[in-house]
């Protein structure tokens, strides 16, 4: 009996090292497939951004100079897919253009000290106060550091959720913005379909502006 006892200890032992063996085998092959894996996903959605950005730098190259006002034309950049962004608002809460498929999205770009920027403010919060409770967010992304957005901000309101961008990362680097104020509004799918640069020299002739040109083009693509 204690031979056979002795002989199944053995069995059961041997059959324990072959299976920890095979157990540390299948995690050896893990730990090098896993990185790869990832790599190549990481790269897949790295290569989809690039080509996105490439697209929208290519058509903006075209406006430079004394042409940078032609931006602004019908079509200019009507239907160029945007670049893909993510940042945090001064109030801590994280927005990209991926999680706001589906929405229409109006990025403002502008600073404290910009003139034509102050006198945006008041249309833009009526058209915030217009489109409430429908499908569109409003971002302003501002070149200043956030305490002092937060100091300005709680003394002149601004409905936009806000993005502080002090060293022009998203305003240079992803949408190599061409002047202050610009307006952009991207549709559900994530496209261009209207870019406004510069400012007007009263609110008077914001308002009429954003009638005639802003305000029909949200209608258009919430409808869409």
């Amino acid at each position: 009996m204690e031979k056979i006892s002795s002989f199944g200890r053995v069995a059961s032992e041997s059959k324990g090292y072959y299976m920890k063996r095979k157990y540390l085998y299948i995690q050896s092959i893990a730990s090098y497939l896993l990185p790869a894996i990832c790599f190549m996903i990481c790269l897949s959605g790295g290569n989809s951004a690039f080509a996105q950005r490439n697209a929208y730098e290519e058509a903006l190259s075209r406006f430079t100079g004394a042409h940078k006002y032609d931006i602004e034309k019908p079509g200019a950049l009507d239907g160029v897919q945007s670049p893909d962004f993510s940042a945090e608002t001064i109030d801590g809460k994280s927005v990209g253009l991926a999680s706001l498929k589906g929405k229409v999205v109006v990025l403002n770009f502008w600073f404290i000290a910009c003139k034509p920027c102050k006198l945006e403010v008041n249309p833009l919060n009526e058209i915030v106060e217009k489109y409430k409770n429908k499908h569109i967010v409003f971002l302003s992304i501002a070149r200043e550091k956030q305490e002092d957005l937060l100091q300005y901000l709680a003394a002149n309101k601004f409905d936009f959720k806000t993005i502080a961008d002090p060293k022009a990362f998203l305003a240079g680097d992803v949408f190599h913005v061409l002047g202050y104020p610009t307006t952009i509004v991207i549709d559900r799918a994530g496209k261009i379909r209207y870019y406004s640069l510069g400012g007007k020299i009263d609110e008077n002739a914001v308002r009429a502006d954003f009638r005639r040109k802003l305000i029909p083009v949200i209608d258009e693509y919430l409808r869409n």
